[in-house]
C-alpha cells in the first residue's frame, strides 16, 4: 500500500525540503511495494542521493545565492588567465577568480555548490582588515567566478620585487605583524591556511596587505587558489611535512606546520628574496630536503634586527613542539616595531653597502655600529671576550655568536659550543641533552672540518665518547690528532692517555702514549704534568 505523509513547518505550509524528501520517500515506498530486487536497492540509494543533492542545493540557494556575473563589467586588467578585474556600477572593483577545472574529479556544478556553503562561512571573516573580502560566487557564460576584494599591487613576490627599494625596515614590520595578524585571526577561528608564502599575501593600492587563497577545505583551495600546488610550496614546507612527501608517510597538517611557513616567509620578508633562492630551480626538492635534514638555517643580512632573526629561528626550529607560537610572534614584532619608533636616529631602511649612506635620511653608514650596540650584538672578537670574562654576559655573547654564524666560522663553532654547555642560556634550556649534544657534535665537524682546532679537539670528544653521533674512537683519533698538530695541548694530552692506558678499541702503545703526554707538559697542560709525574715521564 502506498503512503504519503506531508511534512509541514511550523506555520503549516509545505516547504521545498519537505517535498524533497517525500520524493525520496516515495521512491522507497514504490520499492517496498513491488519488491527490493538488487535494481531497486540501487534505485532507492540514487534516489536519496539525489534528494540530498536537492536539499543541499536549496540550502545554498537561500543562503549565498549565485551573483550574476554579467552585471560585473569587464576591465583589461587581467594579472593571468584565471584571473580578471570587474567593475560593479562603473566604480566599485572587484576581482573575479575563474574556477579551475582541472584539478577536481567532481564536476564543477557540484563545485561550485561546496564553494557558495564555504564562501558564506568566509564572509564572516571580514572583521578582519588582514584578511581579503570574500563577496560570492558568480556565473557568466557556464563559467563560474570566487568574487573578491580586488588588490592592485598584486601579490607579496610581485610587490617587493617592484617596489624593492621603497621597501624600508617601518615598511617590513608593518608587512610582518598584518601577515602574522591575519594568521592569528584564521587560527582563532580554527582555520588553518595551508599554504603561508609570498604568493598568497596580496596588497592593495594603499600598500596594505592581506592573506588570500585558503578555504575551509582542501577542494576550496585547489579550486580557487592563484597557482596550484608546486614545487614553491617546498620552499616554505615545514621538516616534518617534507619528510612526509620523501617516505609517503601521513603526517597531520597542524598550527605548528604553519608557524614554520609564517617564519619563511619572516625571512622572505627581511631578505626580500624567497627562502633558498640560492638553489638551482631543477634541483630544489632534493636540495632543500638534504639542507633541512642537516638542520640549515636560512642566513640574515647583516642589517637584520637582532630580535627578527630571533622570531625566525624560534619558528622555524626543526622539532615542531619547540616552535613558537602566532601570538608570540606577534607580541615579539610589536616590540620591535615600538622599539625602532622610538629609535628615530638609527636608520633601518635597505643599506647599498657600496654607498656609504643610508639612502632613505643620508645618515652615514657608521650609524650602524650605532644599531649594533642599540641591539646589543658584539663583534666577534668582543663576544669571546664577554664569554671568556668572568662575569661576562653569556646571554649576550650567544646573540652575538648566532647573529655572525652564518658567515663566521669561529662564531658558528662557538654556537656549537654553547649547545654543548651552555646550560645557561634560556633558548638551550627547552631542549633535551641528547638533542643538544647532537646540534653541537653537527657544527663541530662542518667547523672542524674546515681546520678550527677547537672543533677538532670537541669533534674528537664527541666522537670518542658517542656524544652526538655514534662512537667511534679511530675517527676520534683522527680528528683529535688534527687538532695536536695544531697545537692543542688538550686534544695532545687525550691521544697520549688513550695509547698509554689503551682499551675502547685502541691498542695499548706506552711509547707513543708517553710522547704526547711529554708534548702536551711541555707545553703546559695541568692533567697531562700530573700523569707524567705520576709514571715517571720525564719532559
Amino acid at each position: 500500500m502506498l503512503l504519503l505523509v506531508p511534512v509541514v513547518n511550523d506555520g503549516g505550509e509545505f516547504t521545498k525540503t519537505a517535498n524533497i524528501y517525500c520524493f525520496g520517500m516515495l521512491v522507497t515506498e514504490v520499492i517496498e511495494v513491488i519488491g527490493s530486487t538488487p535494481p531497486f536497492v540501487v534505485m532507492r540509494t540514487f534516489a536519496f542521493a539525489i534528494a540530498k543533492k536537492m536539499i543541499n542545493l536549496i540550502d545554498v540557494e537561500e543562503k549565498e545565492p549565485l551573483l550574476n556575473g554579467c552585471q560585473y563589467i569587464r576591465t583589461r586588467k587581467c594579472p593571468s588567465k584565471r584571473i580578471e578585474k570587474r567593475l560593479l556600477n562603473n566604480y566599485k572593483e572587484f576581482c573575479f577568480k575563474e574556477f579551475s577545472n582541472n584539478i577536481t574529479s567532481s564536476p564543477i556544478e557540484e563545485c561550485q555548490i561546496e564553494i557558495r556553503r564555504q564562501v558564506y562561512y568566509l564572509k564572516e571573516l571580514k572583521k578582519s582588515d588582514h584578511i581579503i573580502k570574500f563577496f560570492g560566487v558568480a556565473k557568466d557564460n557556464y563559467k563560474f567566478y570566487l568574487v573578491t576584494e580586488w588588490m592592485e599591487n598584486g601579490n607579496l613576490y610581485e610587490y617587493y620585487t617592484k617596489f624593492r627599494y621603497n621597501i624600508n625596515w617601518e615598511t617590513k614590520i608593518k608587512i610582518a605583524l598584518d601577515v602574522c595578524c591575519g594568521i592569528a585571526y584564521l587560527h582563532k577561528h580554527k582555520i588553518l591556511h595551508h599554504n603561508v608564502q609570498s604568493a598568497n599575501v596580496l596588497v592593495n593600492g594603499n600598500n596594505k596587505v592581506k592573506l588570500a587563497n585558503f578555504g575551509l577545505s582542501r577542494k576550496f583551495s585547489d579550486i580557487t587558489r592563484n597557482i596550484s600546488h608546486n614545487l614553491e610550496n617546498v620552499r616554505y614546507m615545514a621538516p616534518e611535512k617534507l619528510e612526509n612527501c620523501e617516505k609517503k608517510k601521513k603526517v597531520q597538517y597542524d598550527t605548528k606546520c604553519e608557524i614554520y611557513s609564517v617564519g619563511a616567509l619572516l625571512w622572505e620578508i627581511a631578505e626580500l628574496k624567497k627562502p633558498h633562492s640560492d638553489i638551482d630551480r631543477s634541483e630544489i626538492l632534493v636540495n632543500i630536503r638534504t639542507r633541512i635534514r642537516n638542520r640549515y638555517r636560512l642566513p640574515f643580512s647583516y642589517e637584520v634586527p637582532m630580535e627578527w632573526i630571533y622570531i625566525v629561528s624560534r619558528a622555524m626550529e626543526y622539532e615542531p613542539e619547540y616552535r613558537i607560537s602566532i601570538s608570540d610572534i606577534c607580541r615579539d614584532l610589536y616590540k620591535l616595531s615600538r622599539k625602532l619608533s622610538n629609535a628615530k636616529s638609527i636608520s633601518l631602511s635597505y643599506v647599498d653597502p657600496n654607498s656609504g649612506f643610508l639612502p632613505y635620511n643620508n645618515v652615514r653608514v657608521s650609524t650602524l655600529n650605532d644599531y649594533y650596540r642599540y641591539n646589543r650584538i658584539l663583534s666577534v672578537d668582543d663576544a669571546i671576550h664577554e664569554h671568556k670574562s668572568k662575569n661576562g654576559n653569556k646571554q649576550l655573547a650567544w646573540q652575538s655568536f648566532k647573529y655572525h654564524s652564518t658567515n663566521n666560522d669561529l662564531a658558528k663553532y662557538m654556537v656549537g659550543y654553547y649547545y654543548y654547555h651552555g646550560e645557561e642560556i634560556p633558548e638551550l634550556q627547552q631542549l633535551s641533552k641528547k638533542e643538544k649534544f647532537k646540534i653541537a657534535a653537527s657544527i663541530f665537524e662542518e667547523t672542524a672540518d674546515k681546520g678550527n682546532p677547537s672543533a677538532q679537539l670537541r669533534y674528537g670528544i664527541c666522537l670518542w665518547k658517542g656524544e652526538g653521533v655514534d662512537a667511534n674512537s679511530d675517527k676520534a683519533l683522527k680528528y683529535l690528532k688534527m687538532a695536536a698538530n695544531s697545537g692543542n695541548s688538550a686534544a695532545m694530552f687525550i691521544i697520549g692517555k688513550a695509547y698509554w692506558n689503551g682499551g675502547n678499541g685502541i691498542e695499548q702503545d706506552k711509547n707513543q702514549g708517553a710522547e704526547y703526554l711529554k708534548i702536551a707538559a711541555l707545553n703546559n697542560h695541568p692533567s697531562a704534568k700530573d700523569v707524567c709525574y705520576s709514571n715517571n715521564i720525564i719532559f
